[in-house]
């Protein structure tokens, strides 16, 4: 039987209680730690329990003489976060920070020109909220990292950590060499399927793509089925896999539900940070600050502490403790989606997902269609130039339509994602009051290549429905749920879904980038992580990247956080 939204809500809470309490057994999650029980110094305070910082807190705690402090904005995952399936309805909630961009002049004119920009206010952070697609990127990502002056930050270097994250579950993957299986991230293929998974493929190779494992370090031309972050049934955040199986270590603190309002910096010094717990501001001290925050976060506290460009500082009256490019290197990948009725298909339509049936089958069995994000298949490819690294991600959805549509439709749902723009943002203050959200500007589509690269991969989508592995669900393209382009003419429609029905990728980066010292944009260096000029202070997350990876970025964002890891207990090693 078909259930109403809030019926379905209703009867999934009673069975998640019933069949599935270690969902919401917060006995199982690390404690929040009791004000009264905090010391006044830590070895090491890392702000954010995001992708990156329960990496960094699970892996600095391995060292017993270790203190660590780990501070987070947001609260626990829950049943919600934690089922693949219902993702959609973490966003806008109080796990998001609900941010929006600046009005941009070429994209998400739809919304005003103002795109929607999730991020996790939760433990496990945008890692908790997200689609859980597992992409590492191509290797040439990582090469040219090196190349721009990162040593150290080429694919032979991080391949180590993304194996030593990794725990993959995916049966003809297991034996790979590009591939380990004793990490603690589990990576596997969704347990239920729709049955449209192999003709998709079928579809792909028809049109110029070969089958393959699209992280094994050359995604180019590639077409395989969709890795995710589930262990089991169930999403696998960072929170999840490296921060609930280490709960009781006794040297890892953790506060939730705090907000850091800035950093405490005396001559080029990080003391420590300065916290809202309860409404009421504390102060804690450490040997070394970790900003792992996001993209987004954490060049947000480097300004408010007196750490980013001078001239921007100075106009809000921050007092400047250090010159740097904090925001001016910020990069995202942005995505169109377009829709396709289809017949023939089966899909996730509420007769599928919104039933008792469906609830009791998760709840009690651990699968069924709510074990599972309905993307099925994903491809890499660059349309000007099939030798070249791949610049353009295309993603086959099927179903959601109700959510989408309010309909029982049967859908196609695709996005076409652009992976490697050459659109330069800048992320940046509104004010000096740590309360308000910064300016996130991607100055999307700025660059003709970047419209050039993005139609080229329309074209392709089209290619895929038009196959003849498509023909028994007979495609048809509609704009009926994008009203904009509604009986807009052919040769202009690629335009007008650019400018209205384009939005984020939710991928940012670069907004504190590390380079050598000479490069204009760099704010930490590559060595160590550390911010150029300032002494224990150290960013571990999405904000450090040089470029943006070719594909989705929570993957790379633990690489990162693993190999800083591994940085940090060599540098006290030596000293």
């Amino acid at each position: 039987m078909q259930l109403s939204l809030s019926a379905f809500f209703i009867w999934f809470s009673a069975a998640v209680n019933y069949y599935f309490p270690e969902l919401i057994d917060l006995n199982l999650k690390p404690a929040n730690t009791l004000q009264s029980k905090l010391d006044r110094e830590y070895d090491f305070i890392i702000v954010g329990a995001g992708t990156a910082g329960c990496v960094v807190a699970s892996r600095l705690t391995e060292n017993p003489n270790w203190k660590v402090l780990l501070i987070e904005a947001g609260g626990d995952e829950d049943a919600i976060t934690s089922t693949p399936f219902l993702a959609y309805f973490s966003q806008n909630t109080e796990k998001d920070w609900n941010y929006t961009t600046v009005r941009q002049r070429r994209a998400c004119l739809d919304r005003n020109g103002k795109c929607t920009y999730p991020r996790g206010r939760v433990m496990g952070g945008t890692g908790s909220l997200n689609y859980m697609l597992y992409v590492r990127g191509n290797k040439a990502d990582y090469d040219e990292w090196e190349r721009m002056g990162n040593y150290g930050w080429g694919y032979k270097d991080v391949l180590p950590y993304f194996k030593k994250a990794e725990n993959y579950r995916i049966p003809y993957l297991r034996s790979s060499p590009h591939h380990g299986t004793s990490g603690p991230l589990s990576v596997q293929l969704a347990r239920y399927q729709s049955g449209l998974a192999r003709d998709f493929i079928k579809a792909s190779e028809e049109i110029g793509f070969r089958f393959d494992d699209y992280n094994n370090g050359d995604q180019r031309n590639i077409v395989g089925e969709s890795q995710f972050n589930i262990n089991g049934p169930l999403r696998h955040s960072t929170s999840s896999a490296y921060l609930n199986p280490i709960r009781n270590r006794t040297n890892l603190f953790v506060i939730k539900r705090s907000r850091v309002k800035k950093l405490l910096i005396q001559q080029n010094i990080a003391k420590g940070v300065e916290y809202v717990r309860n409404g009421k501001i504390e102060t804690v001290y450490a040997k070394e600050i970790i900003l792992s925050a996001g993209a987004i976060d954490t060049p947000k506290l480097l300004m408010l502490s007196g750490i980013g460009p001078r001239e921007d500082l100075q106009k809000l009256g921050i007092p400047v403790k250090r010159n740097l490019p904090v925001g001016k290197s910020f990069r995202d990948h942005l995505t169109i989606t377009f829709y396709f009725k289809l017949e023939n298909a089966t899909t996730f339509t509420p007769d599928v997902w919104r039933t008792t049936d469906s609830i009791i089958e998760f709840t009690r069995k651990k699968q069924g269609p709510l074990s599972a994000f309905p993307n099925e298949v994903t491809s890499f490819f660059n349309p000007f130039d099939k030798e070249s690294p791949p610049t353009i991600q295309l993603l086959h959805n099927i179903g959601y339509a109700d959510m989408i549509t309010g309909s029982d439709m049967s859908l196609l749902w695709c996005f076409v994602g652009l992976l490697k723009p050459k659109s330069l943002g800048i992320l940046s203050l509104n004010c000096s009051d740590y309360r308000n959200p910064p300016l996130i500007d991607p100055n999307y589509l700025s660059e003709k290549s970047d419209v050039d690269h993005i139609k080229r991969g329309i074209d392709k989508l089209f290619e895929f429905t038009e196959s003849n592995a498509m023909k028994k669900y007979s495609p048809k393209f509609t704009t009926e749920f994008q009203t904009r382009c509604n009986g807009v003419p052919k040769e202009q429609l690629k335009d007008c879904f650019l400018s209205y029905y384009s939005s984020s990728y939710n991928h940012p980066v670069g907004t504190a980038r590390m380079g050598p010292i000479e490069d204009k944009f760099a704010v930490v260096n590559p060595s160590n992580l550390k911010v150029w000029g300032v002494d224990n202070l150290r960013v571990i997350d999405a904000s450090v990247m040089p470029d943006i990876p070719s594909g989705n970025t929570n993957g790379p964002t633990i690489m990162i956080a693993e190999k800083a890891c591994d940085i940090i207990k060599e540098n006290y090693k030596c000293n």
